[in-house]
């Protein structure tokens, strides 16, 4: 029988379902459908590294197809204002006529088009980028279009960042039909919130994404399984959704190799389970692990290596007497990994690993 595996654990690919965000989801479809200028038209989300960022992104340019915007989505980076206009251009030349007068100038009136959304030579030539958007957004508009910006991995605050806030605020301002996600690590979303030029993004609906509810995944397990036609029975389907913790990246990964293992009996056994943990575990070394640990230096490997002697919080004042080290010291080295988003404080003089199952691979136990 041939399955088609509904799970996609690959970084930047979009599951077939988004559990435990529907909130966010429903909000912004009310905005999509609202007047422009609506509030949740705006949405910043945060949040760890195998949260769900890009798949939720992912998820919102498909429902905005459905609202008649064209998702424009980008990565933040050097060339993010080119990428945008760029793809603005190719997915809504389809719905714009193929050929117009070409004009000279930008006069009241003029198109500013030589064919579909291909700009004039004197557009491309004199005018910037908010001009440019300006004019897609106004032509768009005569073919009841609007435009959904979806910019993922926000880093910081860029001069980039800073024209696509301005251009979009004026847009906003002249009523125009758009609207906006942006996605990133907590402190990249908290950068950009404290820009001086970026403050009215302080007025956009922010989602921070937590862990999802084993409740959420066991339930959403037991569904997608019974309707593949495979056999899993309830306690294994607890057990499954324990081993994720509630990270979304290893319910995708657990997920997909449980389907796997199963495609030639479409049966779940406590081997089957056993294996797929494992190589979801392995998966975890190798993708998510690894880039999160090379970028640290020899202290900073050394503070965490400290931590994974606690299997559940540490305390500071351990931390200091283990690394026979200065409240100074630890508390640099604090800052440096939780601005790293490796580790949290969940209440004072307290750490905690942010990613699932870091400290048991810390102390070999993974």
């Amino acid at each position: 029988m041939s399955i088609e595996n509904p799970f996609s654990p690959t970084f930047g690919n979009r599951p077939s379902q988004i559990i435990g965000r529907e909130e966010s989801i429903r909000l912004f479809s009310a905005g999509l459908q609202g007047r422009p200028g609506h509030p949740n038209r705006a949405m910043l989300f945060s949040g760890q590294r195998g949260m769900g960022k890009t798949a939720l992104l992912l998820e919102l340019a498909a429902l905005s197809e459905r609202h008649d915007f064209i998702p424009v989505r980008v990565t933040a980076n050097q060339r993010m204002l080119d990428n945008i206009i760029e793809k603005i251009q190719r997915l809504g030349a389809q719905f714009v006529s193929k050929k117009v007068k070409p004009v000279k100038s930008i006069s009241a009136g003029a198109l500013g088009f030589s064919i579909g959304l291909t700009f004039s030579d004197e557009v491309q030539k004199n005018y910037g980028f908010n001009t440019k958007l300006a004019l897609l957004c106004d032509e768009l508009a005569k073919h009841d279009k609007g435009i959904l910006f979806l910019v993922d991995e926000v880093q910081s605050t860029s001069e980039e960042m800073r024209e696509l806030a301005c251009g979009y605020q004026e847009l906003v301002g002249d009523s125009a039909n758009i609207a906006i996600a942006m996605a990133g690590l907590p402190t990249a979303i908290s950068s950009v919130l404290s820009d001086d030029v970026l403050t009215f993004l302080n007025r956009a609906y922010k989602v921070h994404l937590e862990m999802l509810s084993l409740n959420d995944i066991s339930n959403y397990f037991h569904t997608t399984f019974k309707e593949l036609g495979i056999s899993i029975d309830a306690k294994q389907t607890e057990q499954a959704a324990i081993a994720t913790r509630g990270y979304p990246y290893l319910l995708q990964l657990i997920g997909f190799y449980l389907v796997e293992l199963a495609r030639s009996d479409l049966k779940i056994t406590s081997d089957t389970l056993e294996l797929a943990i494992n190589n979801s575990k392995r998966d975890m070394i190798e993708n998510t692990f690894a880039p999160v640990l090379k970028p640290l230096s020899a202290k900073e490997r050394e503070f965490i290596q400290a931590m994974s002697t606690d299997k559940a919080v540490s305390s500071i004042s351990d931390l200091k007497e283990r690394l026979k080290a200065t409240a100074s010291h630890v508390q640099a080295y604090k800052t440096r990994l939780i601005e790293a988003e490796i580790i949290a404080s969940p209440s004072r003089g307290q750490l905690e690993f942010l990613i699932p199952y870091l400290g048991e691979h810390l102390r070999g136990e993974f």
